[in-house]
């Protein structure tokens, strides 16, 4: 009795894999033969145009850090939100997100920092009346910077730290310098 029912005729056969003698692999390609994408064994990339590239994508998300703003109210944020722009120049509107109005009590400003515009020192322009809560979100570096900015105008208290593979995130509690 058969009970392969055709499935070894030869009409139905698939092409040979290499491991089964065949002169061409699953994809067409001869023994040996470099993949697109697989080998690398095609040439090296024109360092000119990556450059180039690289120029045009704009600002690196490794140099940017999300910082939030919260539990707090305008003028705590402003202070911190003030703090950083004056040590980051080149840093993103802070955005208000949440309730607005006199009983805003879950109102989080965001805003977008890169270090790489970096100003000498930075000073409080005004200080919070009560803590603020700052989170810090990026590449540990850029998040270690933005972070010693902050303590240098605030007196910081270390809320916790979530360390991942390439970016860490940092909550901190500033408040005004004893005087």
């Amino acid at each position: 009795m058969n009970t392969n029912r055709g499935y070894d005729a030869p009409e139905r056969r698939g092409a040979l894999l290499p491991d089964a003698g065949a002169m061409l692999d699953e994809h067409g390609r001869a023994p040996g033969a470099p993949s697109r994408t697989g080998t690398g064994s095609g040439p090296a990339a024109d360092a000119a145009r990556v450059d180039e590239a690289r120029a045009q994508a704009g600002p690196s998300a490794e140099a940017e850090v999300n910082v939030l703003v919260s539990h707090c109210d305008r003028a705590g944020a402003d202070a911190v939100l003030g703090v950083l722009a004056e040590a980051f120049p080149g840093m993103t509107p802070p955005v208000l997100e949440g309730a607005a109005g006199p009983a805003a009590a879950t109102s989080v400003w965001s805003t977008t920092v890169d270090v790489r515009n970096r100003a000498a020192a930075a000073s409080p322009r005004a200080r919070p009346a009560a803590p603020v809560t700052a989170e810090l979100d990026g590449a540990a570096e850029p998040v270690r910077q933005v972070r010693a900015v902050l303590e240098d105008a605030f007196a910081g208290e270390h809320l916790g730290t979530v360390s991942g593979e390439h970016e860490l995130q940092v909550a901190l509690r500033l408040s005004a310098r004893p005087a």
